[in-house]
């Protein structure tokens, strides 16, 4: 879905000793595209999106910032919740998330490790994101007559979501973070691909026959990673 895949924050350096262009990740340097000596730079975000599902891939491995810190609430948009976090230490080497009256959540185990509470909420939320887009997805999928075979739920670094030509669509979690209006269109956006897999006319044709402001949609969801929180994207 690149049409709405915004080019991650990254490095250019220019190398005399470069031939073609290079893209690494790194802990120390994060996201750094390497090009020749004169090269067009204006290409570059094309050249990334090209490149997504490596890149995607590949920073998920890389090392939580220094700066990570535990959130002490969390807004799910999605599902109209509100949640207040409660942090209670225990030599356990493992995080447990509770859900406690509705609105708070007791995180228990090693939570003076910032890194090793955004894995265990990471858990809540993938369990809550694969429950709830899951269901909605199917019932989507029978109102507006649009099939589809499989569905999995994950965390994605560069895109909302995704459709392969076998018709398995693939979800990110965290668009529990956003509102319904934009999630719903989304999970329609996925659907249609199931009957025309490119982004042509004819697509958007079809899209906007349930999402009449489509096209609008789709910009303000290029933003969209902006809105998650930094626990979230590890």
């Amino acid at each position: 879905m690149s049409q709405w895949w915004k080019v991650p924050n990254h490095k250019v350096r220019v190398s005399k000793r470069a031939k073609q262009v290079t893209i690494k990740i790194s802990t120390h340097n994060g996201l750094e595209v390497v090009v020749p000596t004169g090269f067009d730079k204006s290409t570059i975000p094309e050249i990334l999106r090209s490149k997504a599902r490596w890149i995607e891939k590949n920073m998920i491995h890389m090392q939580p910032p220094e700066n990570l810190k535990r959130p002490d609430t969390i807004q799910l948009n999605l599902l109209s919740e509100f949640w207040h976090v409660e942090y209670d230490y225990s030599p356990s080497e493992k995080i447990k998330v509770l859900e406690q009256d509705g609105t708070i959540l007791l995180v228990t185990g090693p939570v003076n490790n910032p890194a090793a509470v955004a894995s265990g909420l990471n858990q809540w939320m993938q369990k809550r994101a694969k429950r709830f887009l899951g269901t909605w997805l199917n019932r989507l999928s029978k109102e507006l007559c649009l099939p589809f075979n499989r569905v999995s739920v994950r965390r994605q670094v560069t895109k909302w979501g995704s459709c392969s030509a076998e018709r398995s669509i693939s979800l990110n979690r965290n668009l529990l973070f956003v509102t319904p209006q934009l999630a719903r269109y989304v999970l329609v956006h996925e659907l249609c691909h199931c009957l025309r897999l490119d982004h042509s006319n004819k697509f958007w044709d079809l899209l906007e026959k349930y999402e009449p402001n489509a096209r609008e949609t789709a910009a303000k969801m290029r933003n969209g990673i902006d809105w998650i929180p930094l626990w979230a994207q590890i």
